[in-house]
């Protein structure tokens, strides 16, 4: 078999990928250069050096909690407030740049390559790519069949039935806005939740959330629908409470995907510690 076709099959390189491996960085069958139309046989040994990047982002030292790290990918859970990518109004304030000073500071060339991100005030687990193989490779995983992004909320309410599945279009309340709602001609839209645990004699509830689809709002959106909006939501939830959460009571918790190397993986983020104490007020009411 060609190299370029067993690369193609098992790790879905493409052409340009392995042309710009031999152009920039290496590759070698058994100590040996080679090219990509050369055969290979079982148990030869193959080695891929990716192409030297440089850092891509201002570097801007900032906390930074990471969750899992290896030549692949970097994971890290976000704190809230905190914006993933710059923007025209966040230019060195982000979890990028914070990401980039990363990098530097541990001497790794590489460019910030986000595979998930996340709105400012959500907290929890992003996946950052080290190359643009494992990169493709993990966005073409993305999908409901191969990787599963479980999130965490606290809500108003709670749910009925306790576990099910809420599949419901969701589209711009207003083309001018960012609002999302719940409409007839919106974009396909499907979360599933459980309810773990509730307070306060069912007055709120702390929800497992699976998505299906990933449309902006999307959570947010779909409980508010259902009349259990997320507290502390300052878009989706009109009832003023004080529970002294100064943000959406959000947190991605858990992904479960796929490396190129490593196979199955599930990365898990803690929550923040102002969900943690918004949780024992609840338990204490």
């Amino acid at each position: 078999m060609q190299l370029k076709r067993y690369l193609k099959e098992k790790y879905a390189y493409s052409s340009r990928l392995m042309t710009r491996i031999i152009r920039e960085g290496e590759m070698s069958v058994n100590g040996k250069p080679c090219w990509s139309t050369d055969l290979i046989q079982n148990g030869d040994k193959i080695f891929i050096q990716m192409p030297t990047e440089h850092v891509d982002l201002v570097p801007n030292t900032g906390p930074l909690d990471i969750v899992y790290e290896d030549d692949e990918v970097l994971s890290v859970n976000k704190d809230a407030g905190v914006v993933t990518h710059p923007t025209k109004s966040h230019g060195t304030d982000t979890l990028g740049n914070r990401v980039a000073a990363y990098f530097v500071a541990t001497h790794q060339p590489v460019k910030v390559r986000f595979i998930s991100r996340l709105d400012m005030d959500t907290s929890g687990i992003i996946l950052i790519a080290k190359n643009k193989y494992v990169q493709h490779f993990l966005q073409s995983h993305l999908t409901i069949e191969k990787s599963k992004k479980f999130y965490t909320a606290f809500v108003n309410g709670c749910p009925v039935p306790k576990s099910g599945r809420i599949d419901l279009p969701i589209g711009l309340e207003s083309e001018d806005g960012i609002r999302r709602k719940v409409m007839a001609d919106g974009k396909p839209s499907v979360t599933r939740y459980q309810v773990l645990e509730t307070y306060g004699k069912r007055q709120y509830s702390k929800v497992r959330l699976l998505l299906e689809t990933g449309r902006t709002h999307q959570i947010r959106v779909h409980l508010s629908h259902i009349g259990c909006p997320i507290i502390g939501d300052p878009l989706y939830n009109p009832m003023v409470q004080d529970l002294g959460i100064g943000r959406t009571a959000l947190h991605s918790s858990e992904m479960q995907t796929t490396l190129p190397k490593k196979g199955n993986i599930t990365f898990i983020a803690p929550l923040k510690a102002d969900l943690l104490a918004l949780e024992n007020r609840l338990k204490s009411l």
